[in-house]
C-alpha cells in the first residue's frame, strides 16, 4: 500500500492510496474522507488506508500545498 499525491492533480486536496488491483482517493480533511474507490479493496485495506492517511495527514497536506500552491 502506498500513498501518492500527483503534482498536476485537481482539487480538492487528496491522496491516492494504491494497493494490489485497487486505488482509493481520500480527501485531506480532518478526519480524512473517502472520495472514490476503484477496484475491490478488502474492508481491512480500506480501514488501513483511512487510518494511514489520518496518521500522515500533516505530511500529505504539506506535500499537496508544495505541489499545488
Amino acid at each position: 500500500m502506498r500513498w501518492v499525491v500527483y503534482p498536476n492533480d485537481h482539487p480538492p486536496p487528496h491522496t491516492h492510496v494504491i494497493g494490489p488491483g485497487w486505488e482509493i482517493r481520500i480527501e485531506l480533511t480532518q478526519p480524512p474522507s473517502l472520495l472514490s474507490v476503484a477496484g475491490t479493496p478488502k474492508a481491512a485495506e480500506m480501514a488501513k488506508a483511512l487510518i494511514g492517511t489520518s496518521q500522515r495527514l500533516a505530511q500529505l497536506r504539506s506535500l499537496w500545498s508544495t505541489l499545488h500552491d
